[in-house]
């Protein structure tokens, strides 16, 4: 059985709002990677990983009405595959996992995350969204 760290309880209604969230920042990051600032590397990065996060937690809710709400941000695709079980890809977890891995290395290292980077980020996010945009589509 796989742990699922902290978790809360969330209404299935209060799905709607993670996803406009997820929307939101993933619309914010693709216009920071459109600005191509070079000092918006760190932010475009921190931006599409909080994107994939809101998009997850809409899913969770979706399917299971629960949320991840531990520290180790990794666990999140833990809960995930909880909600979701057959339904949760092993390509999507993976990417999920790779995404959320990149945000102590974006966050908390201070490492510099140049542009392309952080459009290369947003490409794996986009790719994670999309699934979980026409996951959430069809249960509507």
């Amino acid at each position: 059985m796989v742990r699922l760290g902290q978790t809360k309880q969330e209404d299935r209604s209060r799905a709607s709002k993670y996803l406009a969230i997820g929307r939101a920042l993933r619309e914010t990051a693709r216009t920071l990677g459109v600005l191509g600032e070079a000092k918006y590397g760190n932010g475009l990065a921190i931006v599409a990983i909080h994107a994939a996060i809101a998009y997850t937690d809409a899913l969770t809710i979706t399917f299971r009405e629960i949320k991840s709400t531990d520290g180790d941000h990794v666990r999140a695709a833990d809960v995930l595959v909880h909600a979701l079980g057959h339904r949760a890809p092993a390509e999507q977890v993976r990417r999920l996992r790779s995404i959320l891995d990149a945000k102590t290395h974006a966050s908390y290292s201070g490492s510099y995350y140049t542009v392309d980077e952080g459009k290369r980020l947003l490409e794996q996010v986009n790719a994670y969204v999309d699934w979980a945009d026409a996951l959430i589509q069809d249960t509507a």
